[in-house]
């Protein structure tokens, strides 16, 4: 039984292989129509040039900080994030500051972007002097695994992706605060 099974699933495929070839159509695993489908497949690129216009963030406030822990990674930074300047864009980018804060007491500022689906960031500005300085030509960059990028990969992996759902910012802000301790009001 097996084998008349086999013997009319083969006749079949050889008579399907024959009418493609009467029709003059050798495209019997059908790479045309994949080729079609990739040409017309949404462009990755195109999508990221569609990124929103930048809109600087006021200076950060000491009461808007919140600690994210690094130390697990021996980074030698203390990390903030400055939740008055976290957002969700349309191009589903994550901006947000981040407060390097050293031994001393320095700060380093800058306000960043982040890609969840491409771990990807952009700096886009500084801060010095109680205000951002915008970095004229910024461009994306893969999140390394070197010391330098330590606290994008936890900011990336532990809090901000893969996007909260409904309310994208108060979730990863109820994320950062679950982490560090400091809990809303309204989730207790």
């Amino acid at each position: 039984m097996k084998f008349l099974k086999l013997l009319l699933l083969t006749a079949a495929l050889s008579a399907a292989a024959q009418a493609h070839a009467a029709n003059g159509d050798d495209d019997v695993y059908e790479e045309d129509a994949l080729q079609h489908s990739l040409d017309n497949a949404p462009d990755e690129t195109a999508q990221k040039e569609k990124e929103q216009a930048l809109v600087l963030p006021p200076y950060p406030k000491d009461e808007n900080l919140l600690e994210v822990d690094v130390a697990r990674y021996d980074f030698p930074y203390r990390l903030y994030i400055d939740t008055a300047s976290l957002s969700v864009g349309e191009d589903r980018i994550v901006r947000y500051t981040a407060v390097l804060r050293s031994q001393s007491g320095v700060d380093n500022i800058s306000f960043e972007g982040m890609r969840c689906p491409s771990h990807e960031f952009k700096r886009y500005a500084y801060a010095s002097g109680g205000r951002f300085h915008t970095i004229e030509g910024a461009q994306w960059q893969r999140m390394r695994k070197t010391r330098q990028d330590y606290f994008r990969r936890v900011l990336a992996d532990d809090y901000f992706c893969p996007l909260p759902g409904a309310d994208q910012v108060a979730g990863i802000i109820r994320k950062l605060r679950r982490k560090t301790g400091e809990f809303l009001q309204q989730d207790m």
